[in-house]
């Protein structure tokens, strides 16, 4: 039965995820999806040692997942949102794993995995295929902290340099998984290991995730001081970020963006912080360290940033779940298992969570239609192209970026010496 339980619980997480996720294989190749496409036509793997040439983030894993992936999939959209999906359902099942061991009890680890799979707030980073990167750090921070955590419980030493492994792909895949460092540390800190004040290990068991972190920001930072985001003025410190950091926090629970629901949320940090327990402390300082890397963003959210946030949420909210259902048995007087109560709200909270990230996908399936429906006229307009052609086109006929629609004509040509005459 225990066995049973056990398969049943990743079942239901697997088909939630793809309940959720399924309509974004209706989806269309979107903005910087065609630029990575593209870009894999002309891979060398000496790039990704090419430190003095690159001015884009560094995030080598990636560079080798589209190079990799755009052949071997044949370039079919459906194909690429379909390994999207798979890659969610795999760090849901990741976080059921990682959060049993945190709340050391599986309807926990289930609730928690179950609130991940289907958050509305953070689809792009799913339902987007060049927002993968954020899904792949996140698989691999989790695997670093799982495999952290079944080393300071257990003590194999197997168990440090698998984590330290996960951690190293983890920085490669996207430069914002520094934080799982953090989050480790506050894990031993609040007791989440099960070691904590006096029977903490010295802070020398870190080095390895310290040294190998030291190296791999003295190569970003230098890349990205280069980056045009950073040279134009898109990222920078100022209150900006307390706005962002509140309509993130807002986003992750559907709230409406107003003063009652700022309030509510700036209340809310303070009182966790202060009275919650240890599991409560851990995941909302594991959600605004997330959020952090992303504030200084002058250009306003973005959803796929979430995906990490929202696993501390979702920690936060099974323990909620939890505390909830015992107290409805001690209020009603009957003999119902807290777990019964538990797992009702937690249906309650996931069906509503649902619901939105559905229509979340649905929308971005259609949002991203501009691009097939484009190139078929354009492909009308210029039916046979030869290299090296330069193509005038009316950028309100398409409203997007150009670099993004020189890409997708290319790719939609197979040709990457065909341009479109550059606009603003």
């Amino acid at each position: 039965m225990h066995r049973m339980s056990r398969v049943a619980a990743v079942f239901t997480l697997v088909i939630a995820s793809v309940i959720v996720y399924h309509n974004a294989l209706r989806a269309s190749f979107f903005d910087d999806d065609f630029q990575w496409l593209v870009g894999s036509w002309s891979f060398h793997p000496s790039q990704l040692v090419a430190f003095s040439s690159m001015s884009h983030f560094y995030r080598p894993v990636i560079d080798v997942y589209f190079a990799a992936l755009t052949p071997l999939l044949g370039g079919s959209p459906v194909f690429f949102h379909a390994v999207s999906i798979a890659i969610h359902v795999a760090t849901v099942l990741v976080i059921f794993a990682l959060a049993t061991r945190i709340g050391r009890d599986r309807l926990f680890g289930f609730c928690t995995a179950l609130f991940f799979a289907v958050q509305p707030a953070d689809i792009d980073a799913v339902a987007w295929v060049g927002a993968l990167a954020e899904a792949v750090g996140a698989f691999f921070g989790c695997l670093a902290l799982f495999w952290f955590l079944q080393w300071r419980d257990e003590g194999h030493t197997r168990d440090r340099w698998l984590s330290l492994g996960a951690y190293a792909v983890a920085l490669l895949t996207h430069e914002s998984s520094v934080v799982f460092l953090a989050v480790m540390v506050i894990a031993e800190w609040l007791g989440i290991t099960g070691h904590r004040g006096t029977e903490t290990r010295r802070l020398s068991q870190y080095w390895p995730f310290v040294a190998i972190t030291v190296a791999y920001l003295s190569i970003d930072l230098y890349i990205n001081s280069r980056n045009y985001v950073v040279t134009q003025g898109d990222y920078s410190i100022g209150f900006h970020m307390t706005r962002n950091a509140l309509d993130y926090l807002t986003a992750l629970y559907v709230g409406r963006h107003d003063a009652l629901n700022d309030a509510f949320v700036a209340v809310g940090l303070v009182l966790l912080l202060w009275l919650g327990n240890e599991r409560m402390r851990f995941a909302t300082l594991w959600i605004l360290l997330a959020l952090a890397p992303f504030l200084p963003f002058t250009w306003g959210n973005t959803s796929r940033y979430l995906y990490q946030p929202a696993i501390g949420f979702a920690i936060l909210l099974a323990e909620g779940a939890r505390g909830l259902g015992r107290w409805a048995r001690t209020v009603s007087g009957r003999r119902v298992e807290a777990s019964v109560a538990s797992l009702a709200i937690a249906a309650l909270i996931a069906i509503r969570f649902a619901v939105f990230a559905q229509a979340n996908v649905t929308d971005f399936a259609v949002r991203s239609q501009v691009y097939p429906a484009y190139l078929a006229k354009f492909r009308r307009a210029h039916p046979d192209l030869t290299s090296n052609t330069t193509v005038q086109i009316d950028p309100d006929d398409v409203r997007k970026p150009y670099q993004f629609v020189n890409a997708a004509v290319q790719w939609e040509y197979r040709d990457p010496t065909i341009r479109v005459a550059p606009y603003e």
